[in-house]
């Protein structure tokens, strides 16, 4: 993510935003590995996820499944790389991480979309989809499906914000997020019925 070949120069790090796809692509060509296209989602969940939280890097506040999804290094972890990661910088570091943490985590907070659900209010990530999502609880369920419960709904980032597992297996469903769940599931209890939503 800092642009670092294998002979490269640590002070000329840097910290373009760049698609999990530009990650493999450089690994694979500068340091001889082999990590296939299809490893885009571990890459994701298993480092740039925690890295994230950790405010060792930050996102474009894109939806994850956009096209225009970028990562980049923070501005504060670029400052350690480019100095070596001496032990100054990084106890430096350290000492504002809680700071930064919190920083980042707001800075995602002030970009989420806020919607009713369930009566209560939740946040889903920023993007299209989730705006669509939105509107199918707010708009689409009052109107189509009065007086329902909603008893999933993913995000492009938490795939089960909202996981109604008793009410499911209830309805007969077992339901496991390994399964391809329909975006949105709304059960309306005076019809018996359930409505299962694809947000396109």
């Amino acid at each position: 993510m800092a642009g670092i070949k294998p002979n490269g120069i640590w002070k000329n790090a840097t910290n373009e935003w760049i698609r999990i796809h530009d990650i493999i692509v450089f690994t694979n060509n500068e340091y001889s590995k082999n990590y296939a296209e299809n490893s885009r989602e571990t890459f994701r969940k298993q480092a740039l996820h925690h890295f994230r939280t950790a405010a060792i890097v930050e996102d474009n506040n894109k939806a994850t499944n956009s096209p225009d999804y970028r990562y980049r290094l923070t501005s504060e972890f670029l400052n350690v790389i480019r100095q070596k990661g001496t032990k100054s910088i990084i106890n430096s570091f350290l000492n504002k991480h809680q700071t930064l943490i919190e920083k980042y985590s707001s800075k995602k907070k002030m970009t989420k979309i806020s919607v009713v659900v369930n009566k209560s209010e939740i946040s889903f990530s920023v993007g299209k989809h989730n705006q669509l999502q939105k509107l199918i609880i707010e708009e689409f369920a009052t109107r189509f499906a009065p007086n329902s419960e909603c008893l999933y709904v993913g995000d492009t980032i938490k795939k089960d914000l909202i996981m109604k597992d008793d009410t499911l297996k209830k309805l007969g469903f077992i339901i496991s997020l390994h399964d391809k769940m329909p975006d949105v599931v709304l059960y309306c209890k005076d019809r018996n019925w359930i409505y299962f939503i694809e947000s396109v």
